[in-house]
């Protein structure tokens, strides 16, 4: 069985025309330049002027007692109590005698230390 020759070239032997031979040109130059865009390194920051990674993770609030040595002193009442608090960034804010112990521990609780009198002699977080 014997296939009589074709008048029709076959598209899989045909030599490749212009266009295609251009469109294989620009896809090359367009790999080449791809691989250019990376700026040497000499171009690329690597001392201290690069700036910091961005923040993606809510950092948690801390407790800072010194600042609420604006109260020692004071008789320590809620109002004062609160801006205590507000101020440290603490959650919580309780008053103890110097050296009690709150329990349990809070890392995110002030503690405003009073004296008999009610005056404040000290702070801290705990």
């Amino acid at each position: 069985m014997h296939k009589p020759p074709s008048t029709e070239t076959d598209w899989r032997w045909a030599p490749a025309s212009g266009w295609k031979r251009c469109l294989g040109a620009v896809a090359a130059a367009a790999v080449l330049a791809g691989c250019q865009s990376v700026p040497p390194p000499s171009e690329r920051p690597l001392g201290p002027e690069v700036p910091p990674p961005p923040q993606l993770v809510n950092v948690a609030p801390r407790c800072d007692a010194t600042q609420a040595r604006f109260a020692l002193g004071q008789v320590v009442d809620m109002k004062l109590l609160e801006q205590a608090r507000d101020r440290a960034g603490a959650h919580q804010g309780i008053t103890a005698r110097p050296g009690e112990a709150a329990a349990p521990a809070d890392p995110l609780r002030l503690i405003l230390e009073v004296d008999p009198q009610g005056r404040m002699v000290g702070a801290r977080c705990g």
